[in-house]
């Protein structure tokens, strides 16, 4: 009896360690040219406009600051694998879009270019592959960039089963995974669909679009906070943050929703 009280207690605390803070709306858009699938976001602080991501295509709109309409349509030829699901913005022109068969594309998009040739033919993609899903599609979700310390460092997360996050220096191919992110992630996100780094802060921050939550990760893997989301659009799949380092989520189909 004690042993199932105390297991009962451990469950208890483990909640209450996740202490959740409910965020707080403050526009909902949507954006009629995309369609559907919209997937992944990006700020790209050299432009001061959003580069957005659908899966299924690949497609890539850019948008200024209001989401009012596209900047431009930009997109891909004979593309190897169609099921990108995030971008992230790396300066110099140069991005990082993750696809759901655990790649990770690293490629420069030029300022008016609106057609990327996505072949294998194409060695200016550098394509970074990581070890298979348990299954097909539950593979790589997110893909973002810390510029807190001396060399860049990206993130990549895999979906569920198991949920991993991975780790390597911008222009190095050694991956790792710095945290046990099953146990991290144990009851308090279900799955992981995105993640943006916090350089003011040195936090990572991941969305689950199953829990409608986003947790924020300190550098050694201890969770700082979770931030709970209201469900007003169907299926958040995207984050970011914006010039003042507000939060930016996407989700499907075609939805934008900004925090304060």
């Amino acid at each position: 009896m004690k042993s199932v009280f105390a297991s009962a207690l451990c469950l208890m605390l483990s909640f209450n360690v996740f202490a959740q803070e409910q965020l707080q709306i403050d526009q909902v858009i949507t954006l009629p040219e995309v369609g559907g699938n919209l997937s992944g976001i990006t700020y790209n602080f050299d432009t001061d406009t959003y580069f957005m991501i659908q899966n299924n295509s690949g497609t890539i709109f850019e948008y200024d600051r209001s989401f009012s309409k596209p900047l431009r349509t930009i997109y891909f030829k004979d593309l190897l694998h169609d099921d990108t699901e995030d971008i992230v913005y790396l300066g110099n022109n140069k991005f990082a879009i993750s696809e759901e068969q655990n790649t990770v594309m690293i490629l420069t998009i030029e300022p008016q270019q609106v057609l990327i040739d996505g072949s294998l033919n194409n060695q200016a993609i550098e394509r970074i592959k990581f070890p298979r899903p348990s299954k097909k599609n539950l593979g790589l979700e997110g893909v973002c960039l810390s510029r807190a310390s001396e060399h860049p460092i990206l993130y990549a997360v895999q979906e569920k089963r198991q949920k991993r996050i991975f780790r390597w220096e911008l222009g190095n191919r050694d991956i790792s995974e710095p945290f046990n992110s099953e146990r991290i992630l144990k009851h308090v996100m279900s799955d992981l669909s995105a993640c943006t780094y916090d350089d003011i802060n040195n936090h990572l921050l991941l969305l689950s679009h199953e829990s409608s939550r986003i947790m924020k990760l300190d550098p050694q893997g201890n969770v700082i906070k979770t931030l709970d989301i209201p469900r007003v659009a169907d299926q958040y799949e995207g984050l970011t943050l914006g010039p003042q380092n507000e939060i930016i989520l996407v989700s499907e189909p075609n939805i934008v929703v900004t925090i304060k």
